[in-house]
Protein backbone atom coordinates (compact mmCIF):
# COMPACT_ATOMS: atom_id res chain seq x y z
CA UNK A 1 0.00 0.00 0.00
CA UNK A 2 1.69 3.26 -0.88
CA UNK A 3 1.67 6.40 1.60
CA UNK A 4 -1.29 8.26 -0.26
CA UNK A 5 -3.17 4.72 -0.37
CA UNK A 6 -2.69 4.70 3.73
CA UNK A 7 -3.80 8.02 4.15
CA UNK A 8 -6.74 7.89 1.90
CA UNK A 9 -8.42 4.67 3.30
CA UNK A 10 -8.23 6.26 6.67
CA UNK A 11 -10.27 9.73 5.15
CA UNK A 12 -13.80 10.44 5.25
CA UNK A 13 -15.62 12.13 1.86
CA UNK A 14 -12.35 11.93 -0.46
CA UNK A 15 -12.83 13.23 -3.91
CA UNK A 16 -10.47 13.05 -6.92
CA UNK A 17 -9.09 16.50 -7.70
CA UNK A 18 -6.80 15.62 -10.61
CA UNK A 19 -3.95 13.19 -11.09
CA UNK A 20 -2.28 12.54 -8.27
CA UNK A 21 -4.52 14.99 -5.79
CA UNK A 22 -7.93 14.89 -3.27
CA UNK A 23 -9.93 16.60 -1.40
CA UNK A 24 -11.52 15.39 1.92
CA UNK A 25 -12.84 16.15 5.15
CA UNK A 26 -9.94 16.97 7.52
CA UNK A 27 -10.21 14.37 10.15
CA UNK A 28 -8.63 17.20 13.25
CA UNK A 29 -11.40 19.28 13.23
CA UNK A 30 -15.19 19.17 12.72
CA UNK A 31 -15.06 19.80 8.82
CA UNK A 32 -18.60 19.96 7.06
CA UNK A 33 -16.77 20.79 3.73
CA UNK A 34 -13.88 18.58 2.55
CA UNK A 35 -10.90 21.42 3.41
CA UNK A 36 -7.89 18.65 3.34
CA UNK A 37 -5.92 18.46 0.33
CA UNK A 38 -3.90 15.75 -0.34
CA UNK A 39 -1.00 15.88 -3.25
CA UNK A 40 1.27 12.54 -4.42
CA UNK A 41 4.35 13.89 -5.81
CA UNK A 42 6.25 12.34 -8.39
CA UNK A 43 8.59 10.30 -5.58
CA UNK A 44 5.38 9.14 -4.06
CA UNK A 45 5.76 11.32 -1.08
CA UNK A 46 2.49 12.78 -0.03
CA UNK A 47 1.77 16.42 0.66
CA UNK A 48 -0.70 17.47 3.09
CA UNK A 49 -2.71 20.75 3.72
CA UNK A 50 -5.93 22.07 5.89
CA UNK A 51 -7.14 24.95 4.21
CA UNK A 52 -8.58 25.29 7.85
CA UNK A 53 -5.45 25.82 9.16
CA UNK A 54 -4.56 22.30 11.37
CA UNK A 55 -1.48 21.10 11.37
CA UNK A 56 -0.31 18.46 9.44
CA UNK A 57 0.66 16.42 12.70
CA UNK A 58 -2.76 16.97 14.10
CA UNK A 59 -4.35 15.65 10.61
CA UNK A 60 -2.31 12.85 10.92
CA UNK A 61 -2.88 11.64 14.77
CA UNK A 62 -6.29 12.35 14.23
CA UNK A 63 -5.77 8.87 11.45
CA UNK A 64 -3.39 7.60 13.72
CA UNK A 65 -0.49 8.10 11.16
CA UNK A 66 2.85 9.83 11.77
CA UNK A 67 5.00 11.95 9.12
CA UNK A 68 6.72 9.13 8.32
CA UNK A 69 3.98 7.01 6.91
CA UNK A 70 3.74 10.18 4.45
CA UNK A 71 6.99 8.79 2.60
CA UNK A 72 7.65 5.88 0.38
CA UNK A 73 9.52 3.10 2.48
CA UNK A 74 13.28 3.60 1.00
CA UNK A 75 12.71 7.21 2.12
CA UNK A 76 11.18 6.26 5.61
CA UNK A 77 14.90 5.20 6.33
CA UNK A 78 16.38 8.37 5.70
CA UNK A 79 14.12 10.00 7.30
CA UNK A 80 13.68 8.74 11.31
CA UNK A 81 14.26 10.27 14.49
CA UNK A 82 17.78 9.72 14.40
CA UNK A 83 17.93 11.80 10.84
CA UNK A 84 16.41 14.76 12.66
CA UNK A 85 18.19 17.96 11.88
CA UNK A 86 19.44 20.10 15.57
CA UNK A 87 17.03 22.83 14.32
CA UNK A 88 13.96 20.43 13.37
CA UNK A 89 14.39 18.67 16.92
CA UNK A 90 14.86 22.36 18.91
CA UNK A 91 11.78 23.26 16.39
CA UNK A 92 9.94 20.03 17.87
CA UNK A 93 10.99 20.56 21.30
CA UNK A 94 9.53 23.98 21.09
CA UNK A 95 6.29 22.58 20.45
CA UNK A 96 5.98 20.53 22.96
CA UNK A 97 6.58 22.80 25.58
CA UNK A 98 3.90 24.98 24.20
CA UNK A 99 1.31 22.11 23.99
CA UNK A 100 2.55 21.62 28.00
CA UNK A 101 1.73 24.98 29.09
CA UNK A 102 -1.52 24.59 27.69
CA UNK A 103 -2.04 21.46 29.20
CA UNK A 104 -0.49 22.83 32.49
CA UNK A 105 -2.98 25.81 32.41
CA UNK A 106 -6.15 23.46 32.04
CA UNK A 107 -4.98 21.77 35.23
CA UNK A 108 -4.99 24.55 37.11
CA UNK A 109 -8.01 25.99 36.02
CA UNK A 110 -9.89 22.07 36.62
CA UNK A 111 -8.03 22.63 40.42
CA UNK A 112 -9.16 26.15 40.84
CA UNK A 113 -12.80 24.70 40.17
CA UNK A 114 -13.38 26.78 37.20
CA UNK A 115 -15.15 25.55 34.51
CA UNK A 116 -14.05 25.15 31.10
CA UNK A 117 -15.59 26.03 27.71
CA UNK A 118 -16.21 23.07 24.89
CA UNK A 119 -13.66 24.78 22.96
CA UNK A 120 -10.94 24.77 25.83
CA UNK A 121 -11.92 20.84 26.51
CA UNK A 122 -11.14 20.46 22.43
CA UNK A 123 -7.77 22.59 23.14
CA UNK A 124 -6.47 20.49 25.65
CA UNK A 125 -7.29 17.08 23.40
CA UNK A 126 -5.55 18.87 20.25
CA UNK A 127 -2.54 19.23 22.64
CA UNK A 128 -2.75 15.80 24.16
CA UNK A 129 -2.79 14.32 20.04
CA UNK A 130 -0.18 17.10 19.25
CA UNK A 131 2.58 15.86 22.02
CA UNK A 132 1.71 12.09 21.14
CA UNK A 133 2.74 12.95 17.77
CA UNK A 134 6.35 15.13 18.93
CA UNK A 135 6.86 12.32 20.94
CA UNK A 136 6.36 9.84 17.93
CA UNK A 137 8.90 11.90 15.32
CA UNK A 138 11.10 12.29 18.08
CA UNK A 139 11.34 8.80 18.52
CA UNK A 140 10.49 8.95 22.34
CA UNK A 141 8.47 6.33 24.33
CA UNK A 142 9.36 3.57 21.89
CA UNK A 143 10.76 0.77 23.22
CA UNK A 144 14.08 -0.52 22.14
Amino acid sequence: MTPAERLLARLERVKAAGAGRWMARCPAHDDRNPSLAIREDERGRVLVHCHAGCATVDVLAAVGLTLAELFPEQDRQRFGPEQLSTWRRAKLLAEAEHERLILELIDQYRAAGRTLSPADLDRGRQARRRLLAIARALGIGRQA
